[in-house]
Protein backbone atom coordinates (compact mmCIF):
# COMPACT_ATOMS: atom_id res chain seq x y z
CA UNK A 1 0.00 0.00 0.00
CA UNK A 2 1.20 3.72 -1.08
CA UNK A 3 -0.57 6.18 1.50
CA UNK A 4 -1.47 9.52 -0.97
CA UNK A 5 -3.47 12.18 0.07
CA UNK A 6 -7.05 11.13 -1.44
CA UNK A 7 -6.01 7.99 0.27
CA UNK A 8 -4.32 4.73 0.02
CA UNK A 9 -3.04 2.91 -3.25
CA UNK A 10 -1.63 -0.31 -4.90
CA UNK A 11 1.82 -0.30 -5.24
CA UNK A 12 0.92 -1.19 -9.61
CA UNK A 13 -1.14 1.54 -9.61
CA UNK A 14 1.27 4.46 -8.68
CA UNK A 15 2.72 4.80 -12.55
CA UNK A 16 5.95 7.08 -13.58
CA UNK A 17 6.99 8.64 -10.03
CA UNK A 18 8.54 11.83 -8.96
CA UNK A 19 10.18 10.78 -5.39
CA UNK A 20 11.66 14.31 -4.76
CA UNK A 21 9.26 17.76 -5.90
CA UNK A 22 8.01 20.53 -4.16
CA UNK A 23 4.25 21.42 -5.39
CA UNK A 24 2.52 24.27 -2.44
CA UNK A 25 5.39 25.97 -0.49
CA UNK A 26 6.61 29.01 0.72
CA UNK A 27 10.07 29.20 2.41
CA UNK A 28 8.98 32.69 3.86
CA UNK A 29 7.20 30.85 6.51
CA UNK A 30 10.63 29.20 7.93
CA UNK A 31 10.54 30.22 11.32
CA UNK A 32 14.21 30.50 12.26
CA UNK A 33 15.74 33.08 10.05
CA UNK A 34 18.66 33.68 12.43
CA UNK A 35 20.05 30.64 11.25
CA UNK A 36 19.31 31.22 7.55
CA UNK A 37 22.73 33.13 6.82
CA UNK A 38 22.99 36.97 6.60
CA UNK A 39 23.26 36.14 2.44
CA UNK A 40 19.92 34.73 1.68
CA UNK A 41 17.54 36.97 -0.15
CA UNK A 42 14.04 36.16 0.49
CA UNK A 43 12.64 37.33 -2.78
CA UNK A 44 15.17 33.95 -4.10
CA UNK A 45 13.23 31.59 -1.57
CA UNK A 46 11.37 28.70 -2.76
CA UNK A 47 7.65 29.54 -3.04
CA UNK A 48 4.79 27.71 -5.16
CA UNK A 49 1.12 28.91 -4.13
CA UNK A 50 -0.85 30.12 -7.26
CA UNK A 51 -3.52 26.89 -7.92
CA UNK A 52 -4.00 27.32 -11.57
CA UNK A 53 -0.91 27.71 -12.31
CA UNK A 54 0.48 24.76 -10.20
CA UNK A 55 -2.26 22.19 -11.05
CA UNK A 56 -1.60 23.28 -14.81
CA UNK A 57 2.22 21.92 -13.96
CA UNK A 58 1.20 18.82 -12.73
CA UNK A 59 -1.51 18.55 -16.08
CA UNK A 60 1.40 18.68 -18.31
CA UNK A 61 3.41 16.00 -15.73
CA UNK A 62 0.19 13.98 -16.27
CA UNK A 63 0.30 14.33 -20.64
CA UNK A 64 3.75 13.66 -20.43
CA UNK A 65 3.14 9.97 -18.76
CA UNK A 66 3.49 11.21 -15.20
CA UNK A 67 1.53 9.30 -12.56
CA UNK A 68 2.71 10.08 -9.41
CA UNK A 69 4.72 12.87 -6.99
CA UNK A 70 6.80 13.13 -3.81
CA UNK A 71 5.74 16.28 -2.53
CA UNK A 72 8.65 17.02 0.03
CA UNK A 73 6.99 19.90 1.60
CA UNK A 74 7.55 19.70 5.44
CA UNK A 75 5.35 21.25 8.24
CA UNK A 76 7.21 24.40 9.19
CA UNK A 77 6.81 25.87 5.36
CA UNK A 78 3.59 25.96 3.91
CA UNK A 79 2.85 22.00 4.42
CA UNK A 80 -0.92 21.91 2.85
CA UNK A 81 -2.89 18.41 2.82
CA UNK A 82 -5.71 19.79 1.89
CA UNK A 83 -4.45 21.99 -0.84
CA UNK A 84 -2.49 18.77 -2.35
CA UNK A 85 -5.88 16.89 -2.44
CA UNK A 86 -6.78 19.49 -4.49
CA UNK A 87 -4.55 19.67 -6.72
CA UNK A 88 -3.97 16.08 -7.17
CA UNK A 89 -8.25 15.64 -7.91
CA UNK A 90 -7.42 18.69 -10.32
CA UNK A 91 -4.27 17.05 -12.57
CA UNK A 92 -5.37 13.63 -11.91
CA UNK A 93 -1.97 12.96 -10.08
CA UNK A 94 -1.36 10.99 -6.80
CA UNK A 95 0.36 12.99 -4.55
CA UNK A 96 2.32 11.51 -1.30
CA UNK A 97 2.90 13.79 1.42
CA UNK A 98 5.80 14.11 4.02
CA UNK A 99 6.04 13.95 7.29
CA UNK A 100 9.00 15.45 9.61
CA UNK A 101 10.84 18.36 8.83
CA UNK A 102 13.04 20.50 6.32
CA UNK A 103 16.15 22.30 7.86
CA UNK A 104 16.83 24.08 11.02
CA UNK A 105 15.82 27.33 9.79
CA UNK A 106 12.44 25.70 8.86
CA UNK A 107 12.02 23.51 11.75
CA UNK A 108 9.02 24.68 14.10
CA UNK A 109 9.94 25.76 17.37
CA UNK A 110 7.90 23.22 19.22
CA UNK A 111 10.20 20.88 18.33
CA UNK A 112 12.32 22.35 20.64
CA UNK A 113 10.23 21.29 23.35
CA UNK A 114 9.46 18.01 22.73
CA UNK A 115 11.32 15.19 23.97
CA UNK A 116 12.86 12.68 21.26
CA UNK A 117 9.81 10.36 21.67
CA UNK A 118 7.29 12.93 22.04
CA UNK A 119 8.38 14.38 18.55
CA UNK A 120 8.27 10.65 17.18
CA UNK A 121 4.98 9.92 18.53
CA UNK A 122 3.45 13.60 16.83
CA UNK A 123 5.12 12.16 13.65
CA UNK A 124 3.81 8.26 13.30
CA UNK A 125 0.56 10.40 14.13
CA UNK A 126 0.48 12.03 10.55
CA UNK A 127 0.95 8.66 8.87
CA UNK A 128 -1.26 6.66 10.79
CA UNK A 129 -3.85 8.66 11.77
CA UNK A 130 -3.47 11.95 9.54
CA UNK A 131 -3.30 15.57 10.24
CA UNK A 132 -5.67 18.35 10.77
CA UNK A 133 -9.82 18.20 10.48
CA UNK A 134 -9.41 16.49 7.32
CA UNK A 135 -7.04 13.80 8.89
CA UNK A 136 -5.35 13.28 5.55
CA UNK A 137 -2.18 11.22 5.80
CA UNK A 138 1.59 11.55 4.74
CA UNK A 139 2.97 8.17 3.36
CA UNK A 140 6.77 9.25 3.84
CA UNK A 141 9.50 10.91 6.71
CA UNK A 142 12.04 13.76 6.05
CA UNK A 143 14.99 14.58 7.78
CA UNK A 144 17.38 17.35 6.61
CA UNK A 145 20.55 19.09 7.22
CA UNK A 146 21.70 22.37 7.20
CA UNK A 147 24.86 22.22 9.50
CA UNK A 148 28.04 21.28 9.15
CA UNK A 149 27.40 17.58 10.69
CA UNK A 150 23.99 16.28 12.22
CA UNK A 151 23.38 17.67 15.04
CA UNK A 152 21.11 20.09 17.55
CA UNK A 153 17.69 20.62 16.72
CA UNK A 154 18.15 18.30 13.25
CA UNK A 155 19.49 15.39 15.20
CA UNK A 156 16.82 15.03 17.26
CA UNK A 157 14.65 15.00 14.09
CA UNK A 158 16.70 12.26 12.63
CA UNK A 159 16.51 10.54 15.77
CA UNK A 160 12.53 10.80 15.90
CA UNK A 161 12.23 9.93 12.51
CA UNK A 162 14.20 6.64 13.03
CA UNK A 163 11.54 5.75 15.82
CA UNK A 164 8.80 7.04 13.57
CA UNK A 165 9.87 4.89 10.20
CA UNK A 166 10.34 1.60 12.72
CA UNK A 167 6.84 2.12 14.13
CA UNK A 168 5.28 2.75 10.61
CA UNK A 169 6.81 1.18 7.98
CA UNK A 170 7.42 4.24 5.90
CA UNK A 171 10.21 4.87 4.25
CA UNK A 172 12.59 8.20 4.84
CA UNK A 173 13.73 10.63 2.65
CA UNK A 174 16.22 13.30 3.35
CA UNK A 175 17.78 16.15 2.54
CA UNK A 176 21.59 16.24 2.12
CA UNK A 177 24.24 18.62 0.65
CA UNK A 178 26.65 19.17 -1.66
CA UNK A 179 28.16 22.87 -0.02
CA UNK A 180 31.95 22.99 -0.09
CA UNK A 181 31.89 23.75 3.54
CA UNK A 182 30.48 20.95 4.47
CA UNK A 183 33.44 18.47 3.91
CA UNK A 184 31.46 14.90 4.08
CA UNK A 185 32.72 11.63 2.49
CA UNK A 186 31.15 11.58 -1.39
CA UNK A 187 29.82 15.04 -1.21
CA UNK A 188 26.75 14.16 0.90
CA UNK A 189 25.46 13.78 4.44
CA UNK A 190 23.47 10.20 3.75
CA UNK A 191 27.00 8.47 5.15
CA UNK A 192 26.27 10.24 8.28
CA UNK A 193 22.36 10.14 8.64
CA UNK A 194 22.91 6.15 7.44
CA UNK A 195 25.14 5.68 10.17
CA UNK A 196 22.63 6.99 12.70
CA UNK A 197 19.59 5.37 11.48
CA UNK A 198 21.64 1.92 11.34
CA UNK A 199 22.59 2.75 14.80
CA UNK A 200 18.71 2.83 15.44
CA UNK A 201 17.99 -0.47 14.08
CA UNK A 202 16.46 1.23 10.66
CA UNK A 203 16.44 -1.03 7.54
CA UNK A 204 19.08 0.61 5.35
CA UNK A 205 16.10 -0.39 2.38
CA UNK A 206 14.21 1.76 4.13
CA UNK A 207 16.39 4.71 3.62
CA UNK A 208 16.16 7.27 0.61
CA UNK A 209 19.52 9.45 0.02
CA UNK A 210 18.56 12.84 -1.51
CA UNK A 211 20.68 15.32 -3.36
CA UNK A 212 23.42 12.65 -4.25
CA UNK A 213 24.11 14.48 -7.62
CA UNK A 214 24.92 17.74 -6.16
CA UNK A 215 28.49 17.12 -5.36
CA UNK A 216 28.70 12.96 -6.14
CA UNK A 217 31.39 10.23 -5.81
CA UNK A 218 30.71 7.25 -7.25
CA UNK A 219 32.78 4.95 -4.61
CA UNK A 220 30.50 6.88 -2.11
CA UNK A 221 27.05 6.13 -3.76
CA UNK A 222 27.66 2.40 -4.63
CA UNK A 223 28.86 1.53 -1.28
CA UNK A 224 25.25 2.79 0.04
CA UNK A 225 23.52 0.92 -2.67
CA UNK A 226 25.73 -2.01 -0.99
CA UNK A 227 24.36 -1.00 2.44
CA UNK A 228 20.66 -1.23 0.72
CA UNK A 229 19.79 2.38 0.45
CA UNK A 230 18.17 4.07 -2.70
CA UNK A 231 20.09 6.50 -4.30
CA UNK A 232 18.17 9.59 -5.24
CA UNK A 233 19.42 12.09 -8.77
CA UNK A 234 17.13 14.48 -7.42
CA UNK A 235 18.17 17.37 -8.47
CA UNK A 236 18.58 17.13 -12.13
CA UNK A 237 18.28 19.85 -14.57
CA UNK A 238 20.13 22.34 -11.99
CA UNK A 239 23.03 22.84 -13.89
CA UNK A 240 25.06 24.71 -11.31
CA UNK A 241 25.10 21.81 -8.99
CA UNK A 242 26.27 19.15 -12.33
CA UNK A 243 25.81 19.22 -15.86
CA UNK A 244 22.86 16.69 -16.94
CA UNK A 245 25.52 14.90 -19.04
CA UNK A 246 27.34 13.92 -16.17
CA UNK A 247 24.17 12.85 -13.93
CA UNK A 248 23.33 10.71 -16.95
CA UNK A 249 26.84 9.45 -17.07
CA UNK A 250 26.93 8.90 -13.80
CA UNK A 251 23.01 6.87 -13.80
CA UNK A 252 24.74 4.88 -16.49
CA UNK A 253 27.42 3.83 -14.64
CA UNK A 254 25.89 2.75 -11.68
CA UNK A 255 23.43 1.12 -13.81
CA UNK A 256 26.49 -0.87 -15.55
CA UNK A 257 27.55 -2.34 -12.21
CA UNK A 258 24.15 -3.55 -11.10
CA UNK A 259 22.72 -0.51 -9.33
CA UNK A 260 19.46 -0.31 -11.05
CA UNK A 261 17.43 -1.65 -8.76
CA UNK A 262 18.48 1.42 -6.34
CA UNK A 263 18.19 4.52 -8.21
CA UNK A 264 15.90 6.98 -8.52
CA UNK A 265 15.45 10.43 -10.59
CA UNK A 266 13.47 13.71 -9.57
CA UNK A 267 13.84 17.63 -10.19
CA UNK A 268 13.31 19.12 -6.53
CA UNK A 269 11.28 21.77 -8.20
CA UNK A 270 10.32 24.75 -6.10
CA UNK A 271 10.26 28.13 -7.57
CA UNK A 272 7.75 29.75 -10.20
CA UNK A 273 10.59 30.12 -12.84
CA UNK A 274 11.78 26.21 -13.24
CA UNK A 275 8.26 25.41 -14.02
CA UNK A 276 7.32 25.48 -18.05
CA UNK A 277 4.73 29.03 -16.97
CA UNK A 278 7.80 30.51 -15.85
CA UNK A 279 9.85 29.80 -19.03
CA UNK A 280 11.07 26.38 -17.90
CA UNK A 281 10.53 22.70 -18.20
CA UNK A 282 8.78 22.13 -14.96
CA UNK A 283 8.08 18.48 -14.06
CA UNK A 284 8.53 17.13 -17.78
CA UNK A 285 12.17 17.93 -17.66
CA UNK A 286 12.98 14.54 -17.43
CA UNK A 287 10.94 13.10 -20.10
CA UNK A 288 12.20 15.83 -22.40
CA UNK A 289 15.50 16.20 -21.71
CA UNK A 290 17.31 13.66 -19.23
CA UNK A 291 15.51 10.68 -20.91
CA UNK A 292 16.97 10.74 -23.88
CA UNK A 293 20.16 11.08 -22.85
CA UNK A 294 19.71 7.61 -20.65
CA UNK A 295 19.05 6.39 -23.77
CA UNK A 296 21.96 7.48 -25.88
CA UNK A 297 24.04 5.78 -23.56
CA UNK A 298 22.03 3.18 -23.64
CA UNK A 299 20.05 2.71 -21.05
CA UNK A 300 17.09 0.24 -22.18
CA UNK A 301 13.25 1.29 -21.82
CA UNK A 302 12.88 -1.64 -19.01
CA UNK A 303 15.70 -0.16 -17.26
CA UNK A 304 14.06 3.48 -16.98
CA UNK A 305 10.82 1.53 -16.23
CA UNK A 306 12.41 0.33 -12.86
CA UNK A 307 13.66 3.62 -11.76
CA UNK A 308 10.73 5.60 -12.68
CA UNK A 309 8.01 3.20 -11.51
CA UNK A 310 9.09 0.05 -9.93
CA UNK A 311 11.88 1.56 -7.61
CA UNK A 312 9.30 4.62 -6.30
CA UNK A 313 6.97 1.80 -5.70
CA UNK A 314 9.03 -0.25 -3.74
CA UNK A 315 10.35 2.75 -1.82
CA UNK A 316 6.95 4.39 -1.20
CA UNK A 317 4.95 1.21 0.01
CA UNK A 318 4.05 0.58 3.60
CA UNK A 319 3.32 -2.51 4.73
Amino acid sequence: MIQTVLGPIKEEDLGVCLPHEHIWCDQNYGPRFEVMGSTRNPSGFMKLDNFDLVASELRHFKEAGGGALVEVTCNGWGRDLDMLARLSEAAEVHIISTSGFYIEPHIPYFVDDFSVEQLADYITAEVQDGVGDSKRRCGVFKSAIHRARVESVELKVLQAVAIAQKRTGAAITTHTTGGRRMEVPGGTVGVHQLQILKEAGVDPTRFIVGHVDERPDIDVLTSLADEGCFIQFDVIGKEHYLLDETRAELVHALIQRGYVDHLMISHDRNRDYEMKYGGSTGYCHIFETFLPRLRKLGVTEDQIHTIMVTNPARALSIS
